[in-house]
């Protein structure tokens, strides 16, 4: 709802914070992560076309300056020739003697080493044009900062927290069991250990640096040093989140085991040792989980809490009296529950619709979705990870669905909001929530949020599932479905019931399309009951 690196392997005493990074390319465009990428698959779709761009521009230029150095090469060696013939004479005074040797000496160090090779390499034309060209690139499209690679790296842990995704086969390209060819090295392991330590989730942290020992041991590098300061490095940081989870004593023998080996007296796990003494160790406490938590991951996971039979299954149906408009061609409903009633539509859109609708998107700035908090100040906050954007009713693709909400829902249009259209990135989610305000609700709208309308605007590969924790509910994103529901009982009252969530992407992209129609001008559409319903919701208090 609305409301709501590759890196150099250092010590983190070195650095206690990986969010200063050294990259040249990064401080090339200031702000260039403004569009925050990893929030929405579809601007990612950006940075794939950076990185096309850059192996483009990068091959050029390489193989520019190897052409140059070929010339350069070509032309040293012919010196040298000349240098050391002359050098071999019996006497350089006879051979400097010659005026044209002379000539040809003089001539080489004030034209030709300046023209062909000082100037050249000083100036540089290609890595000017280059850097130029990495300016341009990045002004244009925007370039990835370090606050992405953490986004990124949340969005990892929040699958496996998300889905009990080991990180082994995580590592292994293992998602939901079903194996992708993408595979993770071991300093990739080591990157998202790294990132998930100065994120604070140590327990992650861990686990990600120990599979990274595990396939670094298993793969050792041919340089036996280099080898042994990586091992180092991962040891170092594996002891640190030890300690941080309140096992000192590991840590420190993980530090023996740095320093066994021959090191130089001022080896940064000195450092590390000396910190540890002079830190409290912390308190292994367990993290607090919200009420709904359970049950939230069990749904995403396609798994409901078993409960009786109510001997009266639901089935599904075609309507053709909802309205007119649809005597001919039956509305495919399919209910998933009763009281309150949530309903899916399927085909309500056609893959050419939905392609409209996209089109109707990129005119405009998606955004990073945000969520309302105290006194309605909106926030971006990790409990929502995707990218927005709100489309009117003008065209003839939205002067469509509008029509399809007004004939379905039997409620006034004229108190619907514009499609919010929204993208999910790396481990997009939408933790529970309700649609309706309750208090704080915006002057400019006229009622709270009586009814919710979302369009699936793409099928997702795994995860993303919509789920509602109070109703033992999920459903899997059908493109061109539409479920929609009540969230105000027929009296105004906000029925909590309605808590819902959209669980992380585990694979794929998913777009949604979000109306929401409010309890103004809806008097005669949904008047109320003789007697007020709001008392369904009290034995649901306690979940809020």
């Amino acid at each position: 709802m609305d409301k709501e690196c590759g890196r150099r392997f250092i010590s983190p005493r070195a650095h206690p914070s990986s969010a200063v990074s050294g990259a040249w390319l990064h401080q090339l465009w200031v702000g260039g992560a403004d569009g925050e990428f990893y929030s929405s698959v579809d601007k990612m779709q950006d940075l794939a076309q950076v990185e096309h761009e850059l192996l483009n521009a990068t091959r050029s230029y390489l193989e520019q300056q190897q052409l140059k150095l070929e010339i350069y090469m070509s032309y040293v060696e012919q010196l040298k020739e000349e240098h050391e013939w002359a050098m071999e004479q019996k006497h350089l005074d006879e051979y400097l003697g010659h005026p044209l040797h002379a000539f040809r000496l003089i001539k080489r160090l004030v034209k030709d080493w300046d023209a062909l090779i000082f100037l050249p390499i000083i100036t540089n034309e290609p890595k000017e044009e280059f850097r130029q060209f990495l300016e341009d690139i990045t002004h244009d499209l925007g370039y990835p900062d370090h606050s992405e690679l953490q986004g990124a790296v949340k969005g990892l842990a929040r699958l496996q927290n998300v889905y009990n995704l080991s990180t082994s086969h995580l590592a292994d390209g293992d998602i939901g069991g079903y194996m992708y060819e993408s595979v993770l090295q071991w300093r990739e392991c080591y990157e998202i250990g790294v990132q998930l330590f100065d994120l604070g989730d140590y327990q992650r942290s861990l686990e990600w640096l120990q599979e990274a020992f595990i396939i670094l041991r298993g793969n050792p590098e041919k340089d036996e040093q280099q080898h042994a300061r990586f091992m180092s490095d991962i040891r170092e940081y594996a002891a640190l989140a030890n300690f941080e989870l309140g096992n000192p004593i590991k840590a420190g023998n993980l530090l023996n085991r740095i320093l066994e080996y021959p090191q130089k007296p001022d080896h940064i796990a000195q450092q590390s040792r000396k910190y540890l003494e002079n830190k409290k160790p912390a308190k292994n406490l367990k993290e607090k989980t919200q009420s709904w938590s359970a049950n939230y991951t069990r749904l995403c996971q396609g798994r409901r809490v078993p409960e009786e039979s109510t001997g009266n299954p639901l089935k599904c149906f075609l309507d053709g009296k909802r309205h007119a408009y649809y005597t001919l061609a039956p509305l495919q409903v399919e209910p998933v529950h009763v009281d309150p009633d949530i309903n899916v539509y399927h085909g309500m859109l056609s893959s050419e619709q939905i392609l409209s609708i996209f089109e109707e998107a990129d005119k405009l700035e998606m955004v990073r979705s945000a969520v309302a908090g105290t006194g309605g100040v909106r926030s971006v906050r990790d409990l929502r990870v995707s990218q927005q954007t709100w489309l009117n009713y003008t065209s003839p693709v939205m002067s469509s669905i509008s029509r399809i909400i007004q004939f379905i829902s039997g409620l006034d249009i004229a108190g619907a909001e514009f499609m919010q259209v929204a993208n999910y990135g790396v481990g997009g989610q939408y933790e529970p929530h309700t649609d309706y305000f309750e208090f704080n609700l915006p002057k400019e709208y006229i009622g709270d949020r009586i009814s919710t309308s979302m369009f699936y605007l793409s099928d997702v590969e795994q995860g993303g599932y919509t789920v509602f924790p109070k109703l033992n509910v999920f459903l899997p994103p059908i493109k061109g479905a539409m479920v929609m529901w009540h969230n105000l009982h027929r009296s105004l009252d906000v029925d909590v019931r309605t808590l819902h969530a959209g669980c992380p992407v585990l694979v794929g992209s998913k777009r949604i399309g979000n109306i929401w129609i409010h309890s103004g001008y809806q008097e005669f559409r949904r008047p109320c009951d003789l007697t007020s319903d709001s008392y369904k919701s009290l034995a649901y208090r306690d979940w809020l």
